[in-house]
């Protein structure tokens, strides 16, 4: 991944999309969502219930494995690659 290659637009319900540009690298690991030279982290305020998380297509080389969702906690960072989760759910274009 390079720099032609590190984002992807993020949407929250029917909100606005942001703007992701991730940390390139040639490794596996952890980068909080952004919106490019807006804010970061990006900070979703969610109420109780139900929502809908976009991860949309920008450019091509781009990857993206894992989501972690926290409870508002910025400061906090995962240690590792995590475990792969019982609800997985496999997401096809």
């Amino acid at each position: 991944m390079d720099r032609d290659s590190n984002s992807f637009f993020v949407q929250i319900d029917d909100g606005i999309d942001n703007l992701w540009a991730v940390e390139p690298g040639n490794y596996w690991h952890w980068d909080k969502v952004n919106d490019r030279e807006n804010f970061d982290p990006v900070i979703f305020p969610l109420v109780q219930g139900i929502h809908t998380i976009k991860i949309k297509l920008r450019e091509d080389g781009t990857k993206l494995d894992q989501l972690l969702l926290t409870n508002g906690i910025i400061t906090f960072t995962p240690e590792g690659k995590g475990e792969t989760a019982e609800n997985a759910v496999r997401i096809t274009p």
